[in-house]
C-alpha cells in the first residue's frame, strides 16, 4: 500500500470513528470531501468487525451508520460496493442481535452485490459469518457446504487468512456434529496459523474450540490447559480493549467443564460471570445460552422449580431466535426437570420434541442424551428392563461419537438398572469399570454414584467393612462439593438429591454398629443447611451481626395509597414495595371472599425474582462453611460430638431423635449415660396417616366449641383415641429409657414436626378427659437436630428483663391489647402497637431485647416457605427477611396463627418462621401449630409470662401455662398448639 492510499484509509477511519463516537444523525451524515464514500464504507465495515466480539452494540451502530451513507452521487460500481458492504455489516448486526435467518439473507445479498462490483475476495468473505448463522439455525449440512465452498474460493484467490477463518468455522461445524477428533485437528491447524499471522482474536477462538473438542473426548486436563492459554491471549495487555466476548466464551466453557466434573461452586460462579458479561455485551443469543447453562447447573443441583422456570423461558427464546439445536437441548433438560418433579406426561412431550429437533439436524449426541433421560425415567418408575435397554442404547450412541462424559453417565445408569434387574455380578463389574474411568477424568458426580452403587451391593452381601469404606468415600466426595456451594438453598437441594449414600451408611450403622454411631450417621444428613447457617454465624455482641445480612428491611417507608407499578428489573427496594402492596391487596380480596389469579401470579413471580437475585449475588461469592467430620456432626463442629452432647445433658435430661429408613420408624434416646436405639416402632406410612387424622380431629374446633356442641363428646373421644394411638407407637416404647428424665428434647422427623407432642396421652380410660398428657410429665422442646440441641444447651436464654413487644392491630384488634399487657409485665420494655409496629422499628430495636413478642397475623406458605410471613403495619416480615435480624440469645414468642409450621425437605430441612428466628440468633422460639382462640391466647400469655418474669425457663413456663389452660379448656385444640423450639 503506497503512502497516498494509506493516508486515504487513515482519513476514512478517523471520519468513521467520529461518526460512531459523536452520535451524529444518520441521514445528514455526509462524508468529508477529502474522504471517498467507498473508503468510509470500508472503514466502517472494519470497525464493525473489530467491535463484533469486544463491543457488540458498537458493531450494530457501525452497520446502521454504513447503511445510512448516501450513494446518489456514486458511480454504479461504487454504489454496488457500498451497498454490498452495508448488507455485510447488516448481517453482522443481525447475528449480534440473534436474528440468524435475516443474517443469512443479508450475507447472500452482500455476496451478490460485491460480486457485481468486482470485489470477488470480499464477496467470498461474506460467506464466512454466514457459516455461523446457518449452524445456529441448525442447518449443519448447508453450513458445511457453505464452508467448503468459501474456503476453496478464498484459497484460489490467495487469501490464506480468510480461508483459515473458514477452517475455524468448519471445525465448529464438525464439533456440532460430534466429530470431535476431526474438529480438534482443524482447530489445532487454525490456532497455529492464526498465531503466526498475529490474529489474536481468531487464535483465541481456535483455542476455545480445540479445548471444547478435547473436553468432549474426556481429555479434561489438556482442555483446561488450552482454555488457560486462550484466556491469557484474550486478556493480553497489548489488546485494548480486551476481547470481552472470547473471554466470556472461555469462562462459559470452563464453567461447563467444572459442572461436568461436579465442581459446582466454580461452575456456578463462572456461569454467573458469563451471564453478566453477555448482559453487558447485549448479545441475546449468547445470553439465552448462558441462562440455559445456569439452568443446567440448577438441574444438576436439583433446584428443580428454579431450573424449570429458566428452561421454560429459554425454550421460548431459542424458538424466537431460531436456534433449533439449543432449543432441543433446553427441551431435553426441561424434560428431565419435569420428570424429577413428577410431571411425567409433560416430560415425555419435552423429550419427544427434543428428539425430533435432534433427528432433523442428525445430532447423535443429542439423541443419545434424550435416550439416557428416558433410561433415568424408567429407572425412577421401577422399570429396570426398559431402563437397561435405553441406557445401553445411549452408551452405544455416545461411544460412536466419542463423547466421554455421556458414556460415563450412561454406564452408571446401566449398572443401576442391572442391579435392579437382579444382575448383581454384572452391576458390580459395571460400577467398578465406570469408577475407574470417572477417576481418570475426575468426574466427581459419576464417582460418587459408582461408589454408592458398590456400597449398596457390598451391604446386601454382608460385606460390612467394604461397604463402610466405599460409602465413606462417596460421602467425602459429596461433602467436598456441598460445603463449597453458596447458600443453604443450594446445599439443601444438593444434599436432598444425594441422600442415598448417607442413608445406606445409616443402614450399615443400624445393622452392625453402636447406637452412638447410628445417631452420628443420622445427623450427617439431618438439617445440615441449618447447621451450616449456625456455623457461618459465630456469636457476636448485639448490633455486630447485621454485616452478614444479604437483604435489609426497609425502614420508615411511606405507606402507598395506590399500587406501586409492577417492577421489571429495578432495585430490590422497588420489588419489596411492590410485594408488600401485593400481600395487602391479596389479603383484602381474601377477606372479601374474592380471588385474583393475576395478582397471585404476580406475587409469586415477584417472590421468585427476589430469591433468584439474592441467589445470583451469592454465586460469585466463596462459601464460608468450614469442614466438619462425622464425629462433630452432633456438636456443631466443636467438642467431641456425641460426648459433648451427653456431657451437656443433666441426669434428668434426655434427647429423643426419630428417624425413618425405608418405611421403618425408629428412635434414639440419648441420656447422660447411654444411647439406646429402638427399632421398628411402626410403619412410617401408618404413622403419617394417623398424624393427618389426628390433626383433622384437633382442628375440628377451629371455629370454637359452640358450632359443634352437639358432637363435642364424640369429637373429644376420637381425638383422645388418636392421641393415645400415637402415644403407643411413638412414646410408650421409649419410656424405659426415659425413666429418669423430666426434661426431653425431641428431634422430629418430617411430619412429626407438626405433632403437638405435649398432647400425647397414655392408655387411661377412653372416657377419662384427664388422662395423663405428655406435657404434664415432661418439660418438652423441639429441636431440628441433635447438633442444634447441643447448640441450644450451650446457649441458655438470657434472663427475661428487656422486652420488645409488637402488636399489629389493623386486622387483629386483640393484638394491641395483648401487646400492651405483655409490655406491662416487664420493667424494661418497648411497646410498638398499631402503626408503630413496623419492620424498621423491629430491626432497630431487636438487637437490644431479651424477649421479643410479636402479636400479629401470620401466614405459612407451604408452596414457598421462605416467604412465610408475619404481617406488620408496613409490610411482611418474611422468613428470608427474619433471618437477617440481629438477635440476642433470648426468647422470641410468635403469637400468631400457624407460626410453628414448616415445609419438610429432604434430610429434615424444615423451612419456616421458627428456623428463621433461630438463624437470626434467638435461643428459644415459642410458636403455634394452628390457629388459636383470642381469649385462650390472652389467658395463656398471662400464665406463660408470669412464670417467665418470675425466672422460670421457657419450657417450665410453657408447661405451667398449658396445665392451667387444660383445667379450663380440656380439648387439645385450645391448649396444645403452643410449642417451644431450640431448647428448654
Amino acid at each position: 500500500m503506497n503512502a497516498g492510499v494509506e493516508d486515504t484509509a487513515q482519513a476514512a477511519r478517523e471520519r468513521a470513528l467520529r461518526l460512531l463516537d459523536e452520535g451524529l444523525a444518520f441521514t445528514p451524515a455526509l462524508p468529508d470531501a477529502s474522504v471517498a464514500t467507498t473508503a468510509l464504507a470500508w472503514a466502517l465495515k472494519a470497525l464493525c468487525y473489530e467491535a463484533w466480539n469486544a463491543d457488540p452494540p458498537r458493531a450494530v451502530r457501525a452497520a446502521q451508520v454504513l447503511g445510512a451513507l448516501p450513494i446518489d452521487a456514486l458511480t454504479a460500481t461504487d454504489a454496488l460496493q457500498v451497498q454490498g458492504l452495508a448488507a455485510w455489516t447488516q448481517g453482522i448486526a443481525c447475528v449480534v442481535q440473534g436474528q440468524m435467518a435475516d443474517a443469512v439473507l443479508a450475507f447472500d445479498r452482500a455476496q451478490a452485490l460485491l460480486q457485481q462490483a468486482g470485489q470477488a475476495d470480499a464477496a467470498a468473505q461474506t460467506q464466512v459469518p454466514k457459516i455461523m448463522a446457518l449452524s445456529m439455525l441448525g442447518q449443519n449440512e448447508q453450513a458445511t457446504t457453505c464452508a467448503e465452498h468459501a474456503q476453496a474460493t478464498l484459497l484460489a484467490l490467495g487469501n490464506v487468512a480468510a480461508a483459515s477463518r473458514v477452517g475455524l468455522n468448519l471445525a465448529g461445524l464438525l464439533l456440532m456434529r460430534d466429530a470431535y477428533a476431526d474438529a480438534a485437528r482443524h482447530y489445532r491447524q487454525a490456532a497455529v496459523l492464526f498465531a503466526r499471522l498475529g490474529d489474536h482474536l481468531h487464535s483465541v477462538l481456535a483455542d476455545v474450540g480445540l479445548a471444547g473438542a478435547l473436553a468432549s473426548m474426556g481429555d479434561f486436563d489438556e482442555a483446561l490447559r488450552i482454555y488457560a492459554r486462550a484466556r491469557m491471549r484474550a486478556a493480553h495487555p497489548a489488546l485494548d480493549p480486551p476481547l470481552t466476548h472470547p473471554l466470556a466464551m472461555v469462562d462459559s466453557a470452563v464453567a461447563l467443564l467444572d459442572l461436568a466434573r461436579g465442581r459446582y461452586s466454580d461452575a456456578l460462579a463462572g456461569l454467573e460471570r458469563v451471564r453478566q458479561a453477555y448482559t453487558t455485551l447485549g448479545l441475546p443469543h449468547s445470553l439465552a445460552i448462558a441462562e440455559k447453562q445456569l439452568a443446567d447447573a440448577y438441574l444438576d443441583l436439583r433446584l428443580l422449580p428454579e431450573a424449570l422456570a429458566l428452561y421454560d423461558t429459554v425454550v421460548a427464546q431459542f424458538a424466537a431466535l431460531q436456534m433449533p439445536d439449543e432449543q432441543a437441548w433446553a427441551l431435553a433438560q426441561r424434560g428431565r426437570a419435569q420428570a424429577l418433579l413428577g410431571q411425567i406426561t409433560v416430560a415425555r412431550h419435552s423429550f419427544a420434541a427434543a428428539a425430533a429437533l435432534f433427528a432433523e439436524s442428525q445430532h447423535a449426541v443429542g439423541l443419545s442424551s434424550v435416550t439416557l433421560a428416558l433410561a433415568e425415567l424408567a429407572l425412577a418408575q421401577a422399570q429396570p428392563a426398559d431402563a437397561l435397554a435405553h441406557a445401553q442404547a445411549a452408551a452405544a450412541g455416545f461411544a460412536s461419537a466419542s463423547h466421554a462424559d455421556g458414556q460415563a453417565r450412561a454406564h452408571v445408569v446401566c449398572a443401576q438398572a442391572q442391579w435392579q434387574c437382579g444382575q448383581a455380578a454384572a452391576a458390580e463389574a459395571a460400577f467398578a469399570g465406570a469408577l475407574r474411568s470417572a477417576r481418570q477424568r475426575q468426574q466427581l458426580q459419576v464417582q460418587a454414584r459408582c461408589l454408592t452403587g458398590q456400597g449398596v451391593a457390598a451391604l446386601a452381601a454382608g460385606r460390612f467393612e467394604a461397604a463402610r469404606q466405599v460409602l465413606e468415600a462417596a460421602i467425602e466426595l459429596l461433602e467436598d462439593q456441598r460445603r463449597a456451594l453458596p447458600g443453604d438453598d443450594l446445599r439443601s437441594a444438593f444434599l436432598t438429591e444425594h441422600l442415598r449414600p448417607y442413608q445406606e451408611r445409616l443402614r450399615l450403622a443400624l445393622a452392625a454398629e453402636s447406637a452412638g454411631s447410628v445417631l452420628l450417621q443420622l445427623e450427617r444428613f439431618r438439617a445440615r443447611s441449618l447447621a451450616d447457617r449456625f456455623d457461618e454465624s459465630p456469636e457476636h455482641p448485639a448490633g455486630d451481626r447485621g454485616v452478614r445480612a444479604e437483604v435489609h428491611i426497609l425502614a420508615n417507608k411511606p405507606e402507598h395509597t395506590s399500587a406501586p407499578k409492577p417492577v421489571q428489573a429495578d432495585s430490590d427496594t422497588d420489588l419489596r414495595e411492590r410485594l408488600n402492596w401485593l400481600y395487602r391487596r391479596v389479603q383484602q380480596l381474601q377477606d372479601d371472599n374474592e380471588v385474583s389469579p393475576a395478582l397471585q401470579a404476580e406475587l409469586q413471580r415477584t417472590e421468585h425474582t427476589l430469591l433468584e437475585r439474592a441467589r445470583r449475588r451469592r454465586l460469585t461469592q466463596p462459601a464460608r462453611v468450614a469442614g466438619l467430620d462425622a464425629d462433630s456432626a452432633a456438636s456443631g463442629g466443636g467438642g467431641n460430638g456425641l460426648a459433648a452432647l451427653q456431657a451437656a445433658l443433666a441426669s434428668t435430661d434426655a434427647l429423643v431423635a426419630y428417624g425413618v429408613l425405608d418405611d421403618e420408624l425408629f428412635a434414639l434416646v440419648v441420656t447422660r449415660g447411654q444411647v439406646v436405639v429402638l427399632r421398628r416402632l411402626a410403619a412410617w406410612s401408618q404413622v403419617t396417616q394417623l398424624l393427618q387424622s389426628t390433626r383433622f380431629q384437633i382442628e375440628t374446633l377451629r371455629h370454637g366449641a359452640a358450632p359443634v356442641q352437639a358432637h363435642l363428646a364424640a369429637i373429644s373421644q376420637r381425638t383422645r383415641l388418636r392421641l393415645q394411638q400415637l402415644h403407643r407407637l411413638l412414646w410408650a416404647p421409649l419410656q424405659p429409657a426415659l425413666a429418669a428424665a423430666s426434661r426431653v428434647l425431641v428431634v422430629p422427623h418430617a411430619q412429626l414436626s407438626a405433632l403437638p407432642f405435649g398432647a400425647l396421652q397414655d392408655d387411661a380410660a377412653v372416657d377419662d378427659a384427664r388422662s395423663k398428657a405428655l406435657g404434664e410429665q415432661y418439660q418438652l422442646a423441639l429441636v431440628p437436630s441433635a447438633r442444634a440441641a447441643l447448640r441450644g444447651l450451650q446457649r441458655q436464654p438470657l434472663p427475661a428483663t428487656q422486652a420488645l413487644v409488637l402488636g399489629e392491630s389493623s386486622r387483629l384488634p386483640h393484638a394491641a391489647r395483648e401487646a400492651q399487657f405483655v409490655a406491662g409485665l416487664f420493667a424494661g420494655s418497648v411497646a410498638l402497637v398499631g402503626a408503630a409496629a413496623t419492620l424498621g422499628a423491629l430491626q432497630a430495636q431487636a438487637p437490644h431485647a431479651d424477649v421479643i413478642h410479636l402479636a400479629c397475623h401470620a401466614q405459612f406458605r407451604n408452596d414457598n416457605p421462605r416467604f412465610s410471613a408475619l404481617h406488620l403495619a408496613d409490610g411482611a416480615l418474611t422468613a428470608e427477611l427474619a433471618e437477617t435480624l440481629c438477635l440476642r440469645a433470648g426468647t422470641v414468642v410468635l403469637s400468631a396463627c400457624e407460626s410453628g409450621l414448616s415445609a419438610q425437605g429432604g434430610g429434615d430441612e424444615m423451612v419456616g418462621l421458627v428456623r428463621a428466628f433461630l438463624v437470626a440468633g434467638a435461643s428459644r422460639v415459642l410458636a403455634t401449630l394452628w390457629s388459636v382462640d383470642d381469649e385462650v391466647t390472652a389467658n395463656f400469655m398471662t400464665h406463660f409470662y408470669g412464670a417467665l418474669v418470675a425466672g422460670r425457663p421457657p419450657a417450665q413456663a410453657l408447661q405451667q401455662a398449658q396445665a392451667v389452660l387444660r383445667q379450663r379448656y380440656p380439648e387439645p385444640y385450645f391448649w396444645a398448639a403452643f410449642t417451644l423450639y431450640g431448647g428448654w
